[in-house]
């Protein structure tokens, strides 16, 4: 046409034959070579328009499934993954659409879903298998979307792989068992795996035995000053001689004069003597009913982190655990025995029922031995102690019992486990065995020893209660609380077999002379029958707060107690369970999730101060009584010297 040189073809344009009079466009999805006599494919992950020179790459949350492609497709859709984004541009498939951080990819509904509790959300790109899980949190299998937090934070790694989420020594459910070559101290937040490699466990074995025995003795000593006793008085009748019948010379007169002199004397420093220690054992004895209360409340307060499935503080949950330990005597807890011999609930569970079954056995034999000896005295105090270890054995021994019955299952194949000792499948033969046991030992204990104690005091209830009620109206309250206990004190010297039951009502009213029953349904209540109240719900602990809110205005309401000192330690006690449950039911519904590191540590003070509040005031209590024994026995002295 007229042109004297060749022009170049514009950019989306090409010309594939030499001395063409005209350039081409490339089509969409193409575009030209760097000569420009071709349109080329645009590759995966890019687009094109009609006549480009060059390619678009997809931008992020789109991409490009084939080579050749005119239009970016979006992840974002019900056909890809709802949700879901990509991790750059350019991306070439759907299977690099991934969820972004702080969202799974949900196999089931193809939806990119909120990471549970326990998935770190910082990491792109998971789905079920691939979950990394933060430290303290457990799941099943890497099938599983069920994230459970762990009974110890350091109990579990965390991480993808579920084959690697236990700390040594640590496996099974939750990395609650130990492995082998590895024995457990404590339970639930507080177990320990410890390696039984050379002495260490032997050691911590003998200690706590060492503690165990003490802290037995310390009772025994206990029991035995709070055990009612008579004076002897007529200790120097059998020092008085028949001076009467014999005739003395003059010399022997005056010698026997001195002699007289001498054990009137020593007669008299023995009454300061017994006096003194009289003062000592009543000041104790007043002392018996406000320690009961606090070994009531750890009783109760010790078992509730296992009870509601929920972890407390680390501190309050040590502290807890190691006082519950002593109250109920609960040492084996405390001991790696798994170094020395095999080891679990099953075999625990008959040494904590069978023992004390033993124990409370011949301590009956005896008592009807000495009964039929005719020493009355003894067969008493005999039964007092059994009576005693009743009340100290029971809350434990009856949790144990109600324990056998509460099983955790998991998702998926993995089971049904035993929640006091994952290393029991609650579905083998072997446990069932022990539930029929346990079913046993309900009848023995929780339901029979509270059966006791009211067949024991229903029949001589008319002489522990002397008509109160009568008096009080005759007389007023007080005179009338004081007439019927000095009635209730003659009756109990006319019958010595009450003096064996002495423990059970001593410290209450005479009309209220059945509450040890009330207060020993309350603390099974409120310990092992957790156990059957929804565990693990917030219902349980609202029920479990009702319970113990009812317990308070019965207890507020009758002021069952002598001593109005007494009545006002038991309702602060049940006033701390109570705020301890409140506790429980802030941390199930995670109202202190948004709280500051600060509020937090606020928070954990305040359980901590309510912990202490019994055995602050028990201090208190027992400075103030010692003050005024002092006083007592500083005056007893003054008087005895002027006498002199």
């Amino acid at each position: 046409f007229g042109s004297s040189a060749c022009l170049s073809c514009e950019d989306g344009f090409y010309n594939p034959d030499p001395g063409s009079s005209a350039c081409f466009t490339c089509a969409p999805g193409k575009f030209t070579n760097d000569d420009q006599t071709d349109c080329l494919l645009c590759p995966s992950g890019k687009i094109s328009g009609v006549a480009s020179s060059e390619c678009t790459v997809c931008e992020i949350g789109k991409f490009a499934e084939n080579e050749g492609s005119v239009e970016c497709k979006f992840c974002n859709t019900d056909e890809v993954v709802k949700g879901s984004i990509t991790a750059e541009s350019g991306t070439k498939s759907k299977s690099g659409c991934i969820c972004p951080a702080g969202k799974y990819l949900n196999n089931e509904t193809s939806t990119c879903d909120t990471v549970p509790e326990g998935v770190k959300e910082t990491v792109e790109g998971m789905n079920v298998t691939t979950m990394n899980l933060e430290m303290g949190f457990w799941r099943t299998t890497s099938d599983s979307s069920d994230i459970l937090m762990c009974l110890a934070e350091d109990h579990c790694l965390g991480g993808s792989d579920p084959e690697k989420q236990c700390k040594e020594g640590h496996t099974g459910p939750l990395c609650a068992v130990c492995d082998k070559g590895f024995a457990s101290t404590g339970s639930g937040p507080t177990l320990k795996c410890n390696i039984c490699e050379g002495g260490d466990a032997t050691l911590t074995i003998a200690i706590y035995l060492s503690l165990f025995i003490v802290t037995l003795g310390l009772a025994v000593g206990l029991a035995c000053c709070c055990h009612r006793r008579k004076p002897n008085q007529d200790e120097d009748e059998d020092d008085d001689d028949d001076d009467d019948d014999i005739n003395l010379t003059s010399a022997d007169s005056l010698a026997a004069s001195n002699r007289s002199t001498s054990r009137g004397l020593s007669s008299a420093r023995a009454e300061r003597a017994v006096k003194k220690v009289n003062g000592i054992m009543s000041a104790i004895a007043e002392v018996q009913p406000f320690i009961k209360i606090m070994f009531s409340y750890y009783q109760i307060v010790g078992g509730m982190s296992w009870g509601f499935d929920l972890n407390f503080p680390p501190i309050i949950t040590s502290f807890l655990s190691f006082t519950s330990s002593i109250v109920n005597l609960d040492f084996l807890n405390l001991m790696p025995l798994g170094c020395i011999t095999t080891s679990d609930f099953h075999r625990t569970l008959v040494v904590m029922t069978l023992g004390p079954f033993t124990l409370g056995f011949l301590n009956l034999l005896l008592y009807k031995a000495f009964k039929t000896c005719g020493s009355k005295q003894r067969a008493n105090e005999t039964f007092g102690w059994f009576l005693f270890m009743t009340f100290l054995i029971l809350p434990s021994v009856s949790t144990k019992i109600f324990s056998t019955f509460a099983c955790r299952d998991f998702d998926g194949d993995y089971g049904s486990y035993l929640k006091v000792d994952y290393s029991i499948d609650c579905n083998s033969e072997e446990h069932k065995r022990y539930v029929n046991y346990a079913g046993v030992c309900c009848a023995v204990f929780p339901i029979g020893v509270p059966l006791m104690y009211f067949f024991l005091l229903r029949r001589v209830k008319t002489l522990l209660d002397p008509g109160q009620k009568l008096l009080c109206f005759e007389k007023g309250e007080e005179e009338g609380l004081k007439a019927a206990l000095e009635e209730r004190e003659r009756l109990e010297q006319e019958n010595e077999d009450l003096a064996s039951l002495s423990f059970l009502y001593s410290a209450y009213e005479p009309k209220c002379w059945y509450f040890e029953i009330v207060e020993t349904m309350r603390k099974l209540i409120l310990t092992g029958g957790l156990i059957f109240l929804g565990p693990g719900t917030s219902e349980q602990i609202a029920i479990s707060m009702i319970i113990c809110l009812g317990a308070i205005r019965i207890f507020s309401g009758f002021k069952p107690f002598v001593k109005q000192s007494h009545d006002n330690f038991s309702e602060v006690s049940q006033w701390q369970v109570f705020f301890v449950m409140l506790s429980a039911m802030m941390i199930k519904t995670k109202l202190d999730a948004g709280e500051t590191s600060s509020e937090q540590g606020l928070y954990d003070v305040i359980l901590v101060g309510i912990q202490f509040m019994s055995p602050l005031l028990l201090v208190g209590i027992l400075l103030k009584k010692g003050e005024t024994a002092a006083r007592g026995l500083a005056r007893s002295g003054v008087g005895s010297a002027q006498g002199r």
